[in-house]
This record gives structure tokens, sequence and C-alpha cells, in this order.
């Protein structure tokens, strides 16, 4: 751990002013993507100056460990997403407020989430849509609290029977973004309740154990159902998928009817 911790160390000194560097902090970590929309983030940051007050911004950016300042080497995609971002920085006079570096694998960044949970800092994902969102759960598990889009599977994962588990917010909305941020880093309370909600959420349903186990119960309540024991009427298979030669080949049309018919 104590490599990770003083990687951190390093890049906050080297990125954030020394007055600030007390301060927990507003952690994302994704692909430079602009569905991510990191800048979203950025913006909401600019726009609070409750936020600026309470916490600085830390970008895990890839393979980027000094991406705000080193635009020569963007790819594309990422200048798609960093120009933006810079010109923001930039406009707002965030310098100093913000880093951007990278970590060199998943350990590290576990290392990283774990440093920064004892800091009483906050993982926020501002996607404009997330599928499942692993990095949230990632988080979560190391002791970070989450405020994360509402759009996609975290409405699930960090909600269930009417409590919840993390912060959401709507990802095209900045204000909303800050609101969500604000209401963890402005209260010890909110914030200790969903850092430990949270992390016991992922440890109770989203480890491999459990994974394996809700599979197992699957399994079991299949096996146990009244339609298991009754015997099912199997569709013939025709002779081509048991030796495909060309005199036992068979059109689309016949395949067709022997299933769908």
């Amino acid at each position: 751990e104590e490599p990770t911790y003083q990687l951190v160390e390093e890049r906050l000194a080297r990125d954030i002013a020394e007055s600030r560097r007390h301060l927990p902090v507003i952690l994302a970590s994704s692909r430079l993507d602009p569905k991510k929309n990191l800048l979203g983030l950025v913006q909401a940051f600019a726009q609070s100056p409750t936020l600026q007050e309470k916490a600085n911004i830390v970008l895990i950016t890839g393979g980027l460990d000094n991406a705000l300042k080193e635009p020569a080497k963007d790819e594309p995609t990422e200048k798609m997403v960093l120009a933006p971002i810079r010109e923001v920085v930039q406009n707002h006079d965030l310098w100093g407020k913000i880093s951007a570096f990278s970590v060199p694998d998943q350990p590290a960044l576990a290392a990283t989430y774990r440093y920064l949970a004892k800091r009483r800092s906050v993982f926020t994902l501002t996607a404009l849509y997330e599928p499942f969102g692993l990095a949230p759960l990632e988080a979560a598990a190391a002791g970070l609290p989450v405020v994360a889009t509402k759009n996609g599977g975290l409405t699930e994962s960090l909600q269930e029977g009417g409590k919840k588990y993390g912060v959401l917010i709507d990802p095209e909305d900045n204000a909303d973004i800050a609101r969500g941020l604000e209401q963890l880093l402005c209260d010890d309370q909110e914030w200790e309740k969903y850092a430990q909600g949270a992390q016991q959420r992922v440890l109770n349903c989203y480890t491999w154990e459990a994974t394996a186990t809700n599979y197992l119960k699957a399994i079991e309540k299949a096996l146990n159902s009244s339609e298991a024991t009754q015997p099912a009427e199997l569709l013939p298979i025709h002779p081509y998928f048991l030796n495909p030669q060309p005199e036992t080949d068979i059109s689309l049309e016949e395949l067709s009817n022997l299933y769908f018919s």
C-alpha cells in the first residue's frame, strides 16, 4: 500500500495548492470517453463555490500521468475529453484545485481508493449512461461513498426496496451533480451513512461468493419447480447438425418450418 500512498501524495503535491492539500477529494476514475461526462463533473465543480471550498478534484486518467498539462500526448478521443476540461479549468481558475494522474494497475487503484477513503473523499461517476457500473462498486468496497449517474444499472445496485446505498444524480444537470456531491461533503453523518451502507451492500451482494450463491439458488429453484418435473418434448435435431455434409444440408425455409411452425 505504501508505494501507492506515496504516489498519490506526490501527485497531489504536484498539482494541488499547498493550502488545499488537507481537503478530501472528489474522485473520478474512468476511461477518457465523452460518454463518461468528466466535463460535466468539472463544470459542476467550477460552478459550485461550496464544492471548491470543501474538496479538490482527482481524475484517474489511464496511462496519462499529467493529463491536464501534457496535451501533445493526447489521442483523438482523449483530446475530445481533455481539451474542453482544460478550458473550464483555465476559465474558472481551477489550477491548484484539480489533479489528473495515472496509477499502474488495479491493485494500485484499489489502494488509491482506500487511501482517499481515509481522507473522507467521495467517488463519483457522472456518465451519461452506465449499463452496470463496476467502478463505483469497487470504490464502495474500499470505503468510499458514491455519487453516480441515475441512468443505467446503478439504479439497481445502489438502491433496493426504498433503501439507498449511493446518491444518484442527473448527469446532464450540473447543479444536480453538485447537489449530490455537496450532500456527502458537507455532512459528516451523510458521508458515514453512505460509506458504510455502500461497502456493506457490495460485500453482501457483489462478491464472487455472493454471485455464486445466487446462481446456485436460481438453479435449485429451477430444478425444484413443477415445470422441471415434467418431461419436456424435445425438438428434433436435423441430421445436418449431427453430420454437416452437403447431402444433409437444409435450407432456411426448412429450418423455419421445423423449429418455428
